[in-house]
């Protein structure tokens, strides 16, 4: 060819643009093609010969603006190129320069990247398909990439957001926190589904919050760690959330009264005739009252416990007293001396003096009841269960430790579920409706508390709740 006979080594010029895996183009100062490799004929459709002496600008769409035209500039091009039937195609287009003795050419670099672009088209038209807001960010957390759903969930434009940090997002109470949950997403990055036990709230433009469902997965790409959110609005769930819960504790407040005045009835008869005479009640006779006294009471307890499920106000405690978290534990383990006396299970108290909340000693006195009460169905003979308690911060908290058979790990995030038991104590038929600690848990958050639990089985089982300190008084005894 004319043009690379300017060029000296003809032979070692066409092998170097051979071995390329892209097409090449040399173009002359008049932005002729003076030289082309073999792969120009797969990405442009034409023999490498026939583009020799051909203007550039053939192979570049008339779009193209004009100072790219002529092979002058450097760099980087993502632009539109031209195949023989005329049709256009994305490529990525790299320009250097070579000087030889007597001229300067520049050597352009074509990489057809139609296959990319399709597959970032689809990317796109999936993420705009999804149901919930995508956000995507990079290791910076800046937003790289969002859909339109950003609009209907948060009320940014999708422009408004790119390239601002995720916090932008968050409600301002939460942003310093944040900054540590992101790092250590980012130091051991894994899928996370929705709904993984956190209450997670997010920001609007306008400032307001609103509970969400966040879904996080990383994805590796050449440029590194984006990580990819899935944002979902849960309010309307939430509402509808309350209001079945509403229905139902209404129901169960209903039929529970309902329930209550016949079984309450039952033990008071079954009561009267065990106080009959042995002559006037057979033994057989007694033998069975004192099974439908047993039944009949069991089913009144657990009737009781569905009221008290149902009456409790999980916002406010109404004329709260100042209430020792002693006197309740020390009261707890005294109510629970025979039961632990017949099961050879010691239960003592470790509760420091001075340890104040405000609140209904009733409902909290029937919260570590219920506590110790499950200690104790869980315990072997000879076991220990203690009643210990203590400040944290601005908070106190009691707890109650027993060495029982401890709670299968898959058990454990649903223990305090209403009606839920262990697979252990349905295996091992231990008495209880699964209530309990359901209870507990609604009484403890009435008091602005918090409630949970550590177990290992074969070692035992821990549950803590933690209240907020009544402020001090000049004079406290406990």
């Amino acid at each position: 060819m004319e043009g690379s006979d300017r060029l000296g080594d003809a032979a070692l010029w066409r092998g170097v643009v051979d071995a390329s895996p892209d097409a090449v183009l040399l173009v002359d100062d008049a932005g002729l093609v003076v030289s082309a490799n073999s792969h120009c004929l797969e990405v442009f459709g034409t023999p490498p010969d026939d583009l020799v002496g051909r203007p550039v600008q053939t192979l570049v769409p008339a779009a193209v603006p004009p100072e790219h035209r002529g092979g002058r500039a450097a760099g980087l091009l993502h632009l539109a190129a031209a195949r023989a039937d005329g049709t256009e195609f994305p490529a990525e287009i790299s320009l250097a320069e070579v000087s030889t003795d007597d001229a300067t050419y520049v050597c352009a670099t074509v990489r057809d990247v139609s296959s990319r672009v399709l597959e970032q088209e689809r990317f796109r038209s999936l993420l705009e398909a999804a149901p919930d807001a995508m956000v995507i960010v990079d290791e910076s957390a800046s937003i790289v990439v969002v859909n339109r759903q950003v609009v209907n969930i948060f009320g940014y434009e999708p422009e408004e957001l790119l390239g601002r940090p995720i916090e932008t997002l968050v409600p301002e109470r939460y942003r310093e926190g944040h900054h540590a949950l992101r790092e250590g997403f980012l130091a051991q990055p894994g899928v996370r589904p929705m709904g993984s036990g956190r209450e997670l709230y997010a920001a609007r433009k306008d400032g307001s919050e609103f509970p969400v469902e966040i879904s996080l997965s990383p994805l590796q790409t050449e440029e590194g760690i984006l990580v990819s959110a899935a944002v979902r609005d849960i309010t309307e769930r939430l509402r509808l959330q309350r209001e079945t819960d509403r229905l139902r504790d209404e129901l169960v407040a209903t039929v529970s009264h309902e329930l209550r005045t016949p079984l309450t009835s039952i033990i008071g008869y079954v009561e009267l005739m065990m106080d009959l005479d042995e002559d006037a009640l057979g033994l057989t006779a007694r033998r069975m009252l004192e099974v439908i006294e047993r039944n009949a009471s069991r089913e009144l307890r657990l009737v009781n416990d569905l009221l008290d499920l149902s009456s409790i106000d999980v916002t406010t405690v109404e004329e709260p007293q100042r209430v020792s978290l002693g006197s309740i534990a020390r009261s707890s383990a005294e109510g629970a001396a025979a039961a632990a006396l017949s099961r050879e299970t010691a239960v003592s108290v470790q509760v420091p003096p001075g340890l104040f909340v405000e609140g209904d000693p009733v409902r909290l006195a029937q919260v570590v009841d219920n506590l110790v009460a499950n200690a104790l169905k869980f315990s072997r003979a000879g076991g220990e269960i203690v009643v210990a308690g203590g400040r944290e911060g601005e908070d106190v908290w009691v707890e109650v430790r027993d060495r029982g058979s401890g709670i299968p790990a898959e058990d454990l995030p649903r223990i305090f579920d209403r009606l839920f038991r262990s697979s252990d104590a349905v295996r091992d038929q231990v008495p209880g409706a699964g209530l309990g600690l359901t209870i507990a848990r609604a009484i403890v958050d009435a008091h602005r508390g918090r409630i949970s639990a550590t177990s290992a089985l074969g070692e035992g089982t821990t549950v803590r709740v933690v209240l907020p300190e009544a402020p001090a008084v000049i004079e406290e005894t406990g």
